[in-house]
C-alpha cells in the first residue's frame, strides 16, 4: 500500500534507477494511488477507470448518478499531453458541460489538484510564457496533441492553495497528504 503522493513520488517518478525503466503511466497512479483515496472519501467504485477510447465519457476516472455523468476527473502524470480529442473538446471549446470537473496531476515536485477550469486558465497561460506571445489562443488540431507542459512547470501557474508539494521528510509528507485529502475530500463533496 502507499501511503502517502510523496512516497508515490519517491518510488516511481524520482527513485535513483528508473532512468533505466518506463514511467509507470497514469493507469498506475491512478489505480495505485488515486482511487483508493476516492473510495476511502466515497466509498464508491468508479463507473469507469481510465476510459482511453470511450468517447462518451468524460475523464480518467468517472463516476455515473442515475446512469448521469456525475464526475469526471482528468489525470495526467509527469507530462501534460492532450490528445487532439482533449485539446480540441477541453481547451479550445469553452461548452463546460463537456470538460472534466476535476484535474489531478503529479509530477516529482508534488501534486496538482484543481477545478478543470482552473487547470485550463493554468494551462493557457503557460503555454501563452512558453510561447513568449501574450495573444496564443487554443485553436483547433487536426493530429497529433496540443502543446505539452510538465506537471513540475504547471505547479508555478497554478494558485499554491492547489498545489501540494512533495514532503521531504517522512513526517512532513504525512502531514501533506492529509492536506491533500481534505482537499480532495472537498473537490469531490462539490460534484455531490
Amino acid at each position: 500500500m502507499i501511503n502517502n503522493y510523496s512516497e508515490y513520488i519517491n518510488s516511481y517518478l524520482s527513485q535513483k534507477g528508473l532512468e533505466n525503466r518506463p514511467c509507470p503511466g497514469e493507469h498506475h497512479f491512478v489505480c495505485a494511488y488515486l482511487v483508493p483515496r476516492l473510495f476511502e472519501i466515497n466509498q464508491k467504485i468508479p463507473d469507469y477507470i481510465n476510459p482511453d477510447g470511450t468517447k462518451k465519457v468524460i475523464g480518467d476516472v468517472v463516476y455515473y448518478q442515475e446512469n448521469e455523468h456525475q464526475l469526471g476527473i482528468e489525470v495526467k502524470l509527469g507530462t501534460i499531453r492532450l490528445t487532439k480529442g482533449e485539446f480540441n473538446k477541453w481547451i479550445v471549446n469553452t461548452n463546460k458541460s463537456r470538460w472534466p470537473q476535476t484535474f489531478v496531476a503529479i509530477g516529482t515536485n508534488g501534486i496538482i489538484l484543481c477545478s478543470w477550469s482552473q487547470f485550463r486558465n493554468s494551462y493557457i497561460s503557460a503555454v501563452k510564457s512558453q510561447k513568449k506571445d501574450p495573444r496564443w489562443v487554443p485553436l483547433e488540431i487536426t493530429e497529433g496533441y496540443g502543446p505539452q507542459k510538465s506537471v513540475n512547470e504547471l505547479l508555478t501557474f497554478l494558485p499554491t492553495a492547489n498545489c501540494h508539494l512533495k514532503g521531504v521528510t517522512e513526517v512532513e509528507a504525512i502531514q501533506l497528504e492529509k492536506q491533500f485529502m481534505l482537499a480532495l475530500t472537498e473537490e469531490i463533496d462539490f460534484h455531490k
